[in-house]
């Protein structure tokens, strides 16, 4: 019975092997035949491609029926496609506006939208760059239904193409955010905002967003506060001080340094002994830049601290801005060579006072 069981174990191995190689075999001779359909149709058709996306302004570019076939498949399309997409992306003016010609007569389109209907994330987050990478306008309503899709990447894809589409009036997303903003993509839309004239007063929304209940969405209202010099609203901002989340209270700081006005010093001070250390050190540096002389009590306190990173930055704050601080600090460091001279020697070299 064992020898039996042996033998059927390894004719069960053997087609095993034998269907894994096969279907290794199928597979390698696809992408072989798709690569080999691809530079033919590379080499047929990118020249025709580039001289319509070149060629001078008008209501029906010539597409050849060529064309029309090779959209037909996945491959031809994608090479399509490639194209399209690098001309809009490099290319402004009569250049840009051909290649979306040229997307829309070849129906290309439809092919995107289908995407949206996908169940498969990818294909959802490709249909939607291919649309506003394409300038369709009349498809911003679908693209700003999954600006908060469930999905991550749906998501940073519809809200970006919004921002690409319609600039800082794709902002309202912000209205209805549920889903944290990651950090990668706030810089993303903070860039995509950089491409953009500014199309909205953001004195007027930005308070709205900095009562969401969503944290992310506040700390990226704050950023653009910071980003945009939104003075006006200092002392909206100074409410995110007392805010719950210590990340938001973090860029609640930053923004305020940016934004500061005469009561932004004493007001950073007095929230100082209720921060977390983290947030300490954000406050002693945003000190350095905006203390007066009104600070000099509060920094000079701060040079007993048991933190000899607290010692150090008050003591820069108070270098740097009060009238007696370095003196003060010399004279500390006479008396108390450790940490004191320690620190006066290092702020006078490092600032060249």
């Amino acid at each position: 019975m064992s020898s039996l069981y042996l033998l059927t174990a390894v004719a069960i191995i053997s087609i095993g092997i034998a269907v894994l190689v096969f279907i290794i075999y199928v597979r390698l001779h696809f992408k072989k035949k798709t690569y080999r359909y691809e530079v033919n149709v590379r080499q047929r058709m990118e020249i025709e491609l580039s001289e319509m996306i070149f060629s001078e302004p008008a209501d029906q570019l010539p597409v050849s029926k060529e064309f029309y076939q090779i959209v037909k498949k996945p491959a031809g399309r994608n090479f399509v496609l490639t194209e399209l997409f690098n001309a809009r992306k490099n290319f402004t003016g009569t250049a840009a506006e051909n290649a979306a010609a040229i997307y829309e007569q070849l129906g290309l389109k439809k092919h995107a939208l289908k995407k949206l209907k996908s169940t498969r994330w990818h294909m959802i987050a490709r249909g939607i760059q291919e649309l506003y990478l394409m300038g369709q306008a009349d498809v911003l309503e679908k693209i700003y239904a999954n600006t908060n899709a469930r999905h991550e990447f749906v998501r940073m894809e519809a809200q970006t193409g919004i921002i690409h589409m319609i600039g800082f009036e794709g902002l309202r997303f912000l209205d209805t955010a549920s889903y944290p903003l990651t950090e990668w993509q706030q810089i993303k839309l903070l860039e995509q905002l950089g491409y953009t004239k500014m199309n909205t007063r953001l004195y007027e929304v930005i308070p709205r967003w900095l009562d969401s209940p969503n944290p992310t969405v506040v700390v990226f209202a704050l950023k653009l506060a910071e980003e945009y010099q939104q003075i006006s609203l200092h002392d909206t901002i100074l409410h995110c001080l007392e805010h719950p989340n210590e990340t938001v209270r973090r860029q609640c700081i930053y923004t305020l340094v940016r934004v500061a006005d005469e009561k932004t010093p004493g007001c950073l001070s007095e929230h100082f002994y209720t921060e977390t250390f983290a947030n300490q050190l954000i406050i002693l540096d945003g000190l350095e830049k905006i203390a007066t002389e009104e600070q000099a009590p509060f920094l000079t306190r701060l040079l007993d601290d048991e933190n000899d990173i607290v010692k150090l930055k008050a003591a820069k704050a108070l270098v740097l801005n009060t009238s007696g601080g370095l003196t003060l600090l010399d004279e500390r460091g006479r008396q108390q060579p450790s940490p004191y001279g320690e620190i006066f020697l290092h702020i006078k070299s490092e600032t060249a006072i």
